[in-house]
């Protein structure tokens, strides 16, 4: 991943975007504010004074109302900004999902401008070893979960093979799968653990190729360059490791924190 994405070829005119919607709405209000008390004055010797242009808030009305209006507005570009900056495929489970909640509700977002898109680019850029480092542990924690009653898993190291629960659901078409949402982070911070730790960097892809290969399939099984998969009815996913010596890697630097026979 680097700071040459479409982002910044696009961020100019997108920015410019929002900056004149922004000003059309808050103009908007501004007029219907001026609408409304036209009404109630109007008609106030008809004893009827509670007219309100804004439905979503009859208590707020022209700037105020225009502020409600673009903290969702805001809210929805940055979602879209995210998805362009393909941020999510860089970030570790928890930050991705700390990212996701941030969007969802809207806090502590900065305003649209260039400085804070690329500033934002660039610090996730700054720190994708630390994120790579964090994702190594919650991925390693992953496919060994603790006190699992699979006998193929083993909660101190892995294997050649591992069964993940709950992981994939049966797709509209008999014999296909999707990946469960709630574990469409872990998938893809797998398939970037496994590609950075063999020295081609970041996915390449949005969900990266396992996700991918399993949404492809038409019969649930199917191999990527470091996995061979089989889905199963039950939610279960069996992962068979095609790169033995990565395996041994992700051991040596995420197993280690656990004491075996603790």
């Amino acid at each position: 991943m680097s700071t040459d994405l479409t982002i910044r070829e696009t961020l100019p005119a997108l920015v410019a975007c929002y900056q004149r919607a922004e000003a059309e709405v808050r103009q908007a209000y501004d007029l219907l504010e001026a609408a409304e008390k036209r009404l109630q004055t109007g008609f106030m010797d008809l004893g009827c004074n509670c007219f309100s242009t804004n439905p979503r808030d009859y208590c707020k009305v022209g700037s105020q109302a225009a502020d409600l209006v673009m903290e969702t507005i805001k809210t929805e570009a940055w979602r879209v900004l995210v998805e362009r900056m393909e941020l999510r495929r860089v970030l570790s489970v928890k930050r991705r999902r700390e990212l996701d909640t941030q969007l969802q509700n809207g806090e502590k977002l900065p305003d649209i401008t260039e400085d804070n898109i690329v500033g934002m680019l660039q610090d996730n850029l700054a720190s994708i070893d630390i994120y790579m480092k964090e994702a190594i542990h919650e991925v390693f924690d992953f496919l060994r979960p603790l006190g699992s009653v699979l006998k193929v898993n083993s909660e101190y190291e892995l294997g050649k093979r591992v069964i993940l629960r709950h992981a994939v659901t049966p797709g509209y078409i008999k014999g296909t799968f999707q990946v469960a949402y709630r574990h469409e982070p872990e998938l893809t911070a797998l398939d970037n653990v496994f590609s950075i730790c063999d020295g081609k960097g970041t996915i390449k892809t949005y969900r990266g190729p396992l996700c991918d290969g399993i949404s492809e399939s038409k019969d649930g099984m199917g191999a990527t360059e470091y996995f061979r998969f089989r889905c199963c009815q039950n939610g279960n996913l069996h992962l068979e490791f095609m790169r033995l010596d990565l395996v041994t890697f992700l051991n040596a630097t995420a197993g280690g924190y656990r004491l075996k026979g603790m």
